[in-house]
């Protein structure tokens, strides 16, 4: 399965850029970067178990944050992070972070769910019933020229705004463009 790319929508045109290290929960992951070969952005690939800007899995936090939209309360839908050597205060943080992928999936995507959902009822209105609400929400993301919302770091949201010689920068207004002169006197 080719996968395209979320910027510019070609596929098959990725090469290797590098890799870093993430955490998922006390064990090192590689994650493999990649840069497409027609806009020039890259991207990390990580893979779907582990939950973006976190240290802990996908499936943990999904079960914890739809126990929660079932009325399950924090302390009971908590136990299996806690259990997992997470800090007492970090569900309420996961609780903040989907509030905050939801208000910027609302900006990005106004019409295409109902504004008046929130939490999780929103991901369902937007991607449809489905276990994995996250991962369909970043995926949704990533399939309409956006990176993924669930719990990126948001420094590049939408793609493709800045095309200097059909090249996209992540950092806006550097691509392409001749370093200010410094005055040292």
């Amino acid at each position: 399965m080719e996968v395209a790319c979320p910027a510019c929508g070609s596929t098959g045109r990725y090469g290797r850029h590098g890799f870093y290290w993430k955490y998922h929960y006390d064990d090192q992951i590689w994650i493999l970067r990649v840069r497409c070969r027609r806009c020039g952005v890259t991207h990390a690939v990580i893979p779907s178990f582990s939950l973006p800007g976190t240290s802990i899995g996908t499936r943990e936090a999904e079960r914890y944050l739809i126990a929660r939209a079932e009325g399950v309360s924090r302390g009971q839908a908590a136990r299996g992070l806690l259990a997992r050597g997470l800090k007492e205060g970090y569900p309420k943080a996961l609780e903040r972070m989907l509030e905050v992928a939801i208000s910027r999936g609302k900006m990005l995507f106004p019409a295409a769910a109902d504004p008046e959902a929130s939490g999780l009822a929103w991901v369902e209105a937007l991607c449809g019933a489905t276990s994995r609400p996250l991962l369909s929400l970043n995926q949704y993301a990533l399939e309409h020229g956006v990176n993924a919302l669930c719990f990126c770091r948001a420094s590049i949201l939408v793609f493709g705004r800045n095309r200097i010689q059909d090249q996209i920068s992540h950092n806006q207004g550097s691509a392409a463009a001749e370093a200010p002169l410094v005055d040292s006197g």
